[in-house]
């Protein structure tokens, strides 16, 4: 059985059980970063304007290892259903109206090679490799970021341009989720779990100078890269260029030129990393960039 076959038979299944005539459940295939497809079932309500998901590509594994079966994953999908209905109906009077996301709508970075289909259906700005796009925060903590994406339907309902979702996304942005850094003690510490000795602030002089930027919420953090001064500052800091790892989507890596090897070798070791370590909808790129603190200027190599 492919998946697809599952998804429907599921959904199916879940329309017999669910017992409520007002909802319409569907299915069906959603595109998410680097083109990753997701396979969910949809519940909506017709008179509401939120539609929580739940997502059945794990259920597909425990299916083809006969762990579960058809009734059994509906069962759990019910479940996951009226615990992300519970969390949705907090937005049921979340106005999408422009004048009311003004001071919401914020910019993240993703790759642009690997989102050629998904970045058809949403606005967006090419940055070297990258693309810039735009999501409207509905809530955000210290610890948590939810977000509607701007899509190109969403842009003609608004009757606004690209432009002018940059123009607010750098305004809010930086004011939203404010840049965090850390040091190569609190690197090591977070990735390998060696405890580094003494200051772990981005202030502290490491024996190798790297230090992490990303948010304060730790979500989307690469976009830090286009924050006004942020990269600039630290390159006159240690006054030197700077090489920008992109750790992930949600973060990255700046070291001086003075203290590695060339562009080319730091993108094999981003590559590497990427395939062995971080997850498909996670990877930002795999090249490292060169920022210029005379030219003020970003850059990479082609590969």
């Amino acid at each position: 059985m492919t998946k697809e076959q599952f998804m429907e038979q599921v959904t199916e299944r879940v329309r017999q059980e669910c017992g409520q005539p007002d909802m319409d459940i569907s299915c069906g295939i959603f595109m998410k970063n680097n083109d990753t497809a997701r396979h969910g079932i949809v519940l909506k309500k017709r008179s509401e304007f939120i539609s929580p998901t739940v997502y059945v590509d794990g259920f597909y594994q425990d299916f083809l290892r006969k762990k579960k079966t058809i009734p059994e994953v509906a069962q759990k999908v019910l479940e996951a259903l009226e615990k992300v209905k519970e969390h949705a109906e907090r937005y049921q009077d979340f106005s999408m109206e422009l004048e009311d996301c003004r001071d919401k709508i914020i910019y993240r970075l993703i790759s642009h090679d690997r989102n050629k289909n998904y970045l058809q259906t949403i606005p967006y700005l090419p940055f070297l490799n990258l693309a810039i796009v735009f999501n409207v925060v509905c809530s955000i903590s210290d610890h948590s970021l939810e977000t509607i994406t701007v899509t190109n339907e969403l842009l003609d309902k608004w009757d606004t341009s690209t432009k002018e979702l940059v123009r607010l996304a750098e305004e809010n942005t930086p004011r939203l989720l404010p840049v965090t850094m850390d040091s190569l003690a609190s690197i090591l510490t977070k990735y390998i779990g060696i405890a580094g000795e003494g200051e772990s602030s981005a202030d502290s002089t490491d024996q190798l100078p790297m230090v992490l930027l990303s948010n304060h919420v730790g979500v989307n953090g690469s976009a830090v890269m286009l924050y006004p001064g942020v990269i600039h500052d630290l390159a006159c800091r240690y006054e030197s260029n700077l090489f920008i790892l992109p750790s992930s989507i949600h973060e990255i890596i700046t070291v001086p030129d003075l203290y590695c090897g060339t562009g080319k070798e730091l993108s094999r070791m981003v590559q590497d990393i990427n395939e062995n370590h971080v997850g498909e909808e996670e990877i930002l790129a795999d090249t490292a960039y060169y920022y210029d603190r005379t030219e003020k200027k970003f850059s990479y190599e082609q590969q």
